[in-house]
C-alpha cells in the first residue's frame, strides 16, 4: 500500500490542492509556498492527536469550514485487503480515507466502504432486534438476492458482509466513520504495521529521537529490528520467581505476627460490633516485568558522550542513519510500507554527505521489495534529479490578499506530447539521462529560466545584469541555463514549462556559418550538409515556439523566443565594439588567452564602455518577464 494522491483543504497556506504522489515525491518552491505544510498535513492525518489543530491552522482565517486531508492509497496487497475488509474488497484498486477538523474543534476520520446501498438502513439500525427485524423484512421482499437467514444482530452483519463479498459488482461507495486510531504506529488500529508515516522536521532533535520510546525513530527501529519477545519472556519468568520468593518471605516473616494482631484486634472489634471480625494477612506482591529498553550514546575516540552534546551536523547524521536503518529494517520485517517524510534533508549536511544521502534515499525506493515510499521538501539541487522531473511537485503562491497555492507537475508523457514532431520520444529518453540532468537541477528552483546555447551567452547576460547591481539576476530568481546547443532547447523548455517555470529561449540562427566553414577550408559537400542541419534545427525551433518557419530567420525578439541572425560574438563585434576591447584588456591583464572563458566574458561585459546594445536589453527584459 502506498500513497497515490493527497487532497488538502483549508490547512494553513493550502486552500485546496490535490497532489499526486510517486515512489519519491520531491516538493520544491519558494519559502512560504507550502512545501512543509503538505508534510505536516500528512503527519496530522496519520499521527496527529485529537484536538491538536486550532483555528489558527485554518487557511487565512477561514474558521467556518472544515480542515480536511484526504489520502488515496494504491498498490493494495493481500494483507492490506484483509485488514481493510469492506473498505477494499476484491476488485477495488484504491482505498481513500479522510480526516476532518470541524469548526467546533472536533476530529473525525472516515473512509469509503464498498457496500450494497439497499443494506444501508439495516446497517444503521439502532439495536440488534431492530436490525434483525429489518433484515427479515428485506430478505422476504427480495427473494432473488438469495440472502441467508440470520437470527441475531451479529449474524445479520455477517450475512450482509458475506453477500457483499460475493457480489462486488453491485457495490457502491458509502462514507463510513473509522476508529480514531485506524492509522498510527503502535496504535493497535487496523493499519498498525501496514503503513507507517514518519516525519522528520527541520527542528527535530536527535537527542529526543534517540530515546527508546514508542514514538521515537530509534524506538521504531528497535520495534521492527529487535525481537524482544524471548528476552521479555525470560524477564517475566525472573520477575514471577522474584514475586513468589517475596511472597514467601512475607508469609514466613509476617504470618504469625499478623495472626496474633488479628486476634487482638478482633477481641476489641467484637465488643463494638458483635458477630463481625477483620483479618490482616500478607498482601499479594505485585511485580510488573519491565520492558527491555536500550540507549544510544556517542563514542568520540575513547570518550562516551551523550547525543545532545554533539553538533547539529552530527546529530542530523544520526537521524539520517537511523532513518535509513528504519526503512531497511521495515522492509526486512515485511510488516508493511514505511513512508519517510523529511523536511530539508540537506540541513547541516556537507555537500558530499548530502549527495550521498540523496543516493541512499533513491536506492531505497529502487527495490520494490523494500516497501518504502519517500517524500521530502528541499531547497537543494542535490536532492533533485532532473531526469526524474516527473516526481517533482513545484509549489507556487500568488501575491493576492488571500494567496492561492498552485501545484505544478508533469509526466514524461506530457513532455513527449509537447515535443511531438520536434524531438523523437526515444531521443527524449536518452537526453533525460545526461544533458537534462546536468542542466536543469538549479533551473527548476528558479522563478524564471532563460535558456541559451552555451556559457558564452550566459556569461554575457549575467554580466549585463551585474551592470545594474552585482548578482541582480540571481537575486531576482532568474536562472540562465546553457543547454549545450540549440537542439537541446525544446526539451529543456518543455520540461520547465510543464512544471510551471516560465522559460524564455535564445538561439543562434548561424547564418554566417558558410563564411566560417570556407575559412576552415571545408569542402562544399560538408558546407551543404552543415547548412541543411542548421536549417532543419532552425525550422524545428520556430515550429516548437509557434513561429513562421524559415531556414535562416532574421534577428528577432519575440515574447517567448529571441534569435541572433548569426551568433552572439558576431553581434557583439558589430554592435558593441567596446565589449571586444574589454575582452582584450582582460586577456592582457591575465597574460593568457581567455577565449570563451566564462569569467572573462562576464568581467568584460561588466567593464565594457559604451551602451549595451538595445537588442540585448530587450532580450533580457523578456527573459525577466517584463
Amino acid at each position: 500500500m502506498k500513497i497515490q494522491s493527497v487532497r488538502i483543504k483549508n490547512f494553513r497556506t493550502l486552500k485546496d490542492v490535490t497532489i499526486p504522489f510517486d515512489s519519491v515525491t520531491t516538493f520544491i518552491g519558494p519559502n512560504g509556498a507550502g512545501k512543509s505544510t503538505v508534510l505536516r498535513a500528512l503527519d496530522w492525518f496519520f499521527n496527529g492527536k485529537p484536538g491538536s489543530l486550532t483555528e489558527k491552522d485554518c487557511s487565512f482565517g477561514t474558521t467556518d469550514e472544515d480542515i480536511e486531508v484526504q489520502v488515496t492509497f494504491s498498490d493494495l496487497s493481500k494483507k492490506d485487503r484483509e485488514a481493510l475488509g469492506k473498505y477494499a474488497p476484491d476488485g477495488a484498486t484504491t482505498f481513500t480515507a479522510w480526516r476532518q477538523r470541524s469548526p467546533d474543534g472536533s476530529d473525525r476520520l472516515s473512509a469509503n466502504a464498498k457496500g450494497f446501498p439497499e443494506f444501508n438502513a439495516i446497517k444503521a439500525a439502532a439495536g440488534a432486534n431492530v436490525k434483525k427485524d429489518l433484515y427479515k423484512e428485506f430478505r422476504a421482499s427480495r427473494p432473488e438476492l438469495d440472502l441467508p437467514a440470520a437470527n441475531t444482530g451479529p449474524a445479520v452483519d455477517e450475512a450482509m458482509m458475506t453477500w457483499e463479498a460475493a457480489h462486488t459488482d453491485q457495490l457502491e461507495d458509502a462514507l463510513e466513520s473509522l476508529q480514531s486510531n485506524f492509522f498510527g504506529f503502535n496504535s493497535g488500529g487496523k493499519m498498525s504495521g501496514l503503513f507507517d508515516f514518519v516525519l522528520v522536521t527541520a527542528d527535530l532533535r536527535a537527542s529526543e529521537e534517540s530515546i527508546d520510546g514508542k514514538s521515537s525513530i530509534i524506538g521504531r527501529i528497535l520495534e521492527r529490528s529487535v525481537d524482544r519477545a524471548a528476552a521479555d519472556q525470560e524477564i517475566a519468568v525472573i520477575v514471577e520467581e522474584s514475586r513468589a520468593k517475596q511472597q514467601k518471605v512475607y508469609e514466613e516473616k509476617f504470618k504469625a505476627q499478623l495472626e496474633a494482631m488479628t486476634k487482638q484486634l478482633n477481641a476489641v472489634v467484637s465488643s463494638y460490633s458483635p458477630g463481625r471480625a477483620v483479618t490482616v494477612s500478607p498482601a499479594e506482591v505485585e511485580l510488573k516485568a519491565p520492558k527491555t529498553t536500550f540507549e544510544v550514546a556517542v563514542l568520540d575516540g575513547a570518550t562516551e558522550t551523550a547525543v545532545e552534546r554533539q553538533g547539529h551536523g552530527f546529530q542530523r547524521t544520526i537521524l539520517i542513519s537511523a532513518l535509513q536503518l528504519l526503512a531497511q529494517s521495515g522492509a526486512a520485517s515485511a510488516e508493511g510500507v514505511i513512508c519517510l517524510a523529511i523536511e530539508e534533508p540537506e540541513l547541516f549536511q556537507h555537500p558530499i554527505q548530502a549527495q550521498a544521502f540523496a543516493k541512499v534515499l533513491r536506492s531505497l525506493v529502487g527495490d520494490p521489495d523494500k516497501c518504502i515510499q519517500i517524500t521530502y521538501a528541499t531547497h537543494s539541487p542535490y536532492f533533485l534529479e532532473a531526469r526524474h522531473f516527473n516526481q517533482i511537485r513545484r509549489l507556487t503562491r500568488s501575491a493576492d490578499a488571500s494567496p492561492v497555492v498552485s501545484v505544478h507537475y508533469a509526466t514524461v508523457t506530457d513532455v513527449k506530447s509537447r515535443l511531438n514532431g520536434i524531438v523523437d520520444a526515444d531521443v527524449v529518453d536518452r537526453r533525460l539521462d545526461h544533458n537534462v540532468a546536468d542542466q536543469l537541477s538549479i533551473a527548476l528552483f528558479a522563478n524564471r529560466a532563460f535558456l541559451v546555447e552555451g556559457s558564452t551567452e550566459s556569461s554575457v547576460f549575467y554580466g549585463i545584469g551585474d551592470r545594474t547591481s552585482h548578482g541582480s539576476l540571481e537575486a531576482a530568481g532568474i536562472s540562465i541555463v546553457p543547454v549545450g546547443s540549440k537542439t537541446s532547447i525544446p526539451l529543456a523548455h518543455a520540461i520547465l514549462s510543464a512544471i510551471g517555470v516560465p522559460a524564455y529561449a535564445l538561439f543562434d540562427a548561424d547564418a554566417g556559418f558558410d563564411n566560417r566553414a570556407r575559412a576552415k577550408n571545408m569542402k562544399q559537400e560538408g558546407i551543404d550538409k552543415e547548412r541543411n542541419n542548421h536549417a532543419a534545427e532552425n525550422r524545428k525551433l520556430l515550429r516548437y515556439f509557434g513561429m513562421p518557419e524559415a531556414d535562416f530567420p532574421a534577428a528577432t525578439v519575440a515574447n517567448d523566443l529571441a534569435i541572433f541572425e548569426d551568433h552572439l560574438e558576431a553581434f557583439l563585434s558589430t554592435n558593441w565594439p567596446e565589449w571586444s576591447k574589454a575582452c582584450d584588456d582582460v586577456e592582457a591583464a591575465a597574460g593568457i588567452s581567455l577565449a570563451k572563458n566564462q569569467l572573462a566574458y562576464r568581467t568584460a561585459t561588466l567593464k565594457a564602455e559604451g551602451e549595451v546594445p538595445q537588442m540585448l536589453l530587450q532580450i533580457l527584459a523578456k527573459a525577466k518577464g517584463e
